[in-house]
């Protein structure tokens, strides 16, 4: 009984989310054709209840689960409610891109309910075989939801791509946990930590720490894992994309967070890895984004530079810094679902994706206009939104880790300013430019109110964040100190920040 009641104080949520998966399943082999929107309505009802669940898992200590292969605590609890949020706009925003598929419905949405366990119990996981099982849960159901149009080349060849990849990138993450076990003996990462401090370190831990950072890289699409991202954003479906760009990413940096502050944090080159990695990473997607013609691919390298953005938390390594990265995920999970909402609407009534389609849009709807220029210039951290408020924060925490810090601020300024030309131009596309094919021809953009839904939440969402973004940011460092930072490493002066960049 009090095993039962343990696991329950850690895992309530998931555990009803795996009894609504075994719901929606029974409902899609019970049902056919147009009876399949049962499913739907399953899922969306069953993920608002679990919403609620977090009410009475106990918010102020920490509770484990299967002899600690699980953790919840503040810090994990505020990211699977962000992981549900997230799978709940998908939900809403695949209502109408699944109306077509038949009896492939009630699958459709199973597939993100399970991708969204996988994500769910990677944020905790606090065992390298947990950590595993999380990952491919998440990938499996991902690699198939990439490629479910599969009359669809394009599609086909995102799932193909993003299949393979990710197979190479699991199997480099369990080589860097096989060195972490030969060192340990140990798979229970707070076994591993207490091995670990009477270890004085060697070249096989580096080695691991080396092939650990290439998994998660490749979850957060980070240079150089990044080179799926394009071509599955681009094929596969748009509920599909905008749930990999915001969702999957949300629950690895979430394990990334936990699993380098606590296994990593003391090794000489943690600072100088991470601090590269952030810089080429947002340098390479912003000057990628900037030639793009297809906004889903605009959104793919925009979402790669965002992933650089937040790894800046990480690479200063302070209590600040980690809750920084918090509250710009926050306000990345609104306003890029946002942004993917419009897109969403958009391609459904035209079948078009090209930027230039996009042209004189405002003077047929403005409101629709508004609304993505409000997502597009939060994402670029143009002022009084929530993602300048995201940025400051973030660049403040870099400002105060100290001064060898500086050359990464610098070059984070100044990606952030370039960054802000290829938002504009989706922008200046509906209110500058001449009217386009699609707004001569049909005129308006007509929503479905599932679409609508998504829309209007993500944007007051945005909006709100940004008029009131005291009471958040508290929520993040409450959430950053239940991971106890309490210190930052010590770089070597041979191998600073400084030096590394060429400064």
């Amino acid at each position: 009984m009090n095993l039962l009641f343990d696991i329950a104080n850690a895992l309530l949520p998931e555990m009803l989310l795996a009894i609504l998966i075994i719901i929606c399943l029974v409902l899609t082999f019970s049902f056919k054709d147009d009876e399949q929107n049962l499913v739907f309505i399953a899922a969306m009802t069953g993920l608002i209840f679990i919403l609620v669940s977090f009410v009475f898992l106990p918010h102020f200590q920490e509770n484990s689960a299967f002899s600690g292969a699980f953790i919840s605590n503040n810090f994990t609890i505020l990211f699977r409610i962000l992981i549900l949020l997230g799978a709940t706009f998908t939900v809403l925003l695949s209502k109408r891109y699944v109306s077509n598929f038949g009896n492939s419905i009630g699958e459709f949405y199973t597939l993100i309910l399970m991708a969204t366990l996988g994500a769910m119990l990677l944020t905790g996981a606090n065992d390298l075989i947990m950590i595993f099982v999380a990952i491919e849960t998440l990938s499996i159901s991902s690699f198939a939801l990439c490629g479910y149009t599969k009359l669809d080349k394009f599609s086909n060849e995102a799932a193909l791509k993003y299949l393979v990849i990710g197979a190479a990138s699991t199997a480099v993450m369990l080589y860097g946990f096989s060195f972490l076990y030969g060192i340990t003996g140990q798979t229970n990462v707070d076994d591993i930590v207490y091995a670990l401090s009477n270890y004085e370190g060697s070249i096989a831990l580096i080695i691991s720490f080396i092939f650990v950072v290439a998994g998660f890289g490749y979850k957060l699409s980070a240079v150089p894992f990044h080179t799926w991202a394009p071509d599955v954003y681009q094929g596969a479906p748009i509920p599909v994309a905008a749930y990999l760009s915001v969702v999957s990413k949300i629950a690895a940096f979430a394990a990334l967070i936990r699993f380098m502050t606590l296994i990593y944090a003391d090794i000489s080159i943690f600072t100088v890895v991470i601090a590269v990695i952030s810089v080429i990473t947002m340098t390479a997607g912003n000057l990628m984004a900037v030639g793009q013609k297809n906004i889903k691919r605009l959104l793919a390298y925009s979402s790669i530079a965002q992933a650089g953005y937040v790894l800046l938390g990480l690479a200063v390594l302070t209590t600040e810094g980690i809750s920084g990265m918090i509250f710009y995920l926050i306000v990345y999970l609104f306003m890029n679902l946002g942004t993917w909402a419009a897109v969403q609407i958009f391609a459904s009534q035209t079948g078009m994706d090209s930027i230039d389609d996009y042209n004189g849009l405002a003077h047929k709807n403005r409101y629709f206009a508004l609304c993505l220029s409000v997502c597009l210039l939060s994402l670029a951290g143009i002022p009084i939104t929530a993602g300048f408020f995201a940025k400051f924060y973030l660049f403040k925490a870099v400002l105060f880790a100290g001064y060898e810090y500086m050359p990464l601020l610098i070059i984070a300024l100044v990606n952030t300013v370039f960054a802000v030309f290829y938002y504009v131009k989706v922008i200046r596309a509906m209110y500058v430019r001449p009217v386009g094919k699609f707004a001569k021809q049909n005129g308006e953009v007509k929503i479905s109110l599932s679409l609508q839904t998504v829309l209007v939440l993500t944007v007051l969402a945005t909006v709100f964040l940004g008029l009131f973004a005291g009471p958040v940011i508290d929520l993040s460092k409450a959430s950053a100190d239940s991971l106890r930072i309490n210190k930052k490493p010590q770089i070597e002066n041979s191998t600073n920040i400084t030096s590394c960049l060429g400064q």
